[in-house]
């Protein structure tokens, strides 16, 4: 499943919103729970806090490839299910970023694929409507 977001920020604001864990906490609702110094470089696993409505989970996030400012791939395991995931961004129209989100979900529960993939979907859009919103905003302090 891909996305494609347009952000009206460049592409060195949406590259740090992805990659420097307080920022990635601000926009995605997670809480940095063991994320290597450092992050995000390939081998690296962090492990995130993470909700699921009244539940608390923890979000293992496993980095496979970094290409400074235009490409970020990680294994992403929460609950039952598994996300291949990766961020690719290029220059946009008038100075923005164009961010590709590509996520390949699965469940790791025989016969649950279909909900997995319903949920990563959900979620997938809402956090790329999350994250426009925080480049977009004022700068951080």
């Amino acid at each position: 499943m891909c996305v494609t977001t347009e952000i009206a920020a460049p592409l060195a604001r949406v590259w740090r919103a992805l990659t420097v864990p307080h920022e990635v906490s601000a926009w995605d609702g997670v809480a940095p729970l063991d994320v290597p110094v450092g992050y995000p470089q390939v081998g690296q696993h962090a492990r995130w806090r993470s909700r699921f409505g009244p539940l608390r989970l923890t979000l293992h996030d496993r980095i496979e490839a970094v290409e400074e400012g235009r490409r970020l791939a990680a294994s992403i395991d929460v609950g039952f299910v598994h996300v291949a995931e990766e961020y690719r961004l290029s220059p946009g129209p008038g100075g923005g970023t164009t961010l590709v989100t590509d996520d390949d979900a699965r469940s790791r529960v025989p016969g649950l694929t279909w909900l997995a993939l319903r949920l990563t979907q959900a979620n997938v859009a809402a956090s790329m409507a999350r994250l426009r919103s925080f480049c977009e905003g004022a700068p951080p302090g």
